[in-house]
């Protein structure tokens, strides 16, 4: 029962990074030619111009490895990767960091 506790907790304190690392995955694996859905709620309203519009393309061009294309698409896909993943890797490192102290606290405590 303890080990599911800690599951528990670890998905819990990550839950962020695993909903940044699911969404990029998804992107990983679209298609960038098929744009037959849009989660954008201005594309779905009829509105033209959008500012987000064409990064999820970009950021599947990208992992792709074709640069031209995502550029094209959005020119902020490629800082948008870098960020998410810095943003990810920051998230498991505060949480080690918080694990560490809370251990070293309950050794010095019991």
């Amino acid at each position: 029962m303890q080990i599911l506790r800690e599951i528990y907790i670890f998905i819990r304190r990550h839950l962020e990074a695993f909903i940044w690392i699911a969404a990029l995955l998804t992107l990983a694996f679209s298609s960038p030619v098929d744009t037959c859905y849009s989660l954008c709620p201005l594309a779905n309203m009829g509105i033209d111009w959008c500012p987000g519009c064409g990064l999820g393309t970009a950021i599947t061009w990208l992992f792709r490895g074709n640069l031209a294309n995502s550029f094209h698409a959005h020119p902020l896909g490629i800082p948008a990767v870098i960020i998410i993943m810095f943003r990810i890797f920051s998230i498991f490192r505060k949480n080690r960091r918080y694990k560490t102290y809370t251990h070293h606290k309950s050794i010095k405590n019991g």
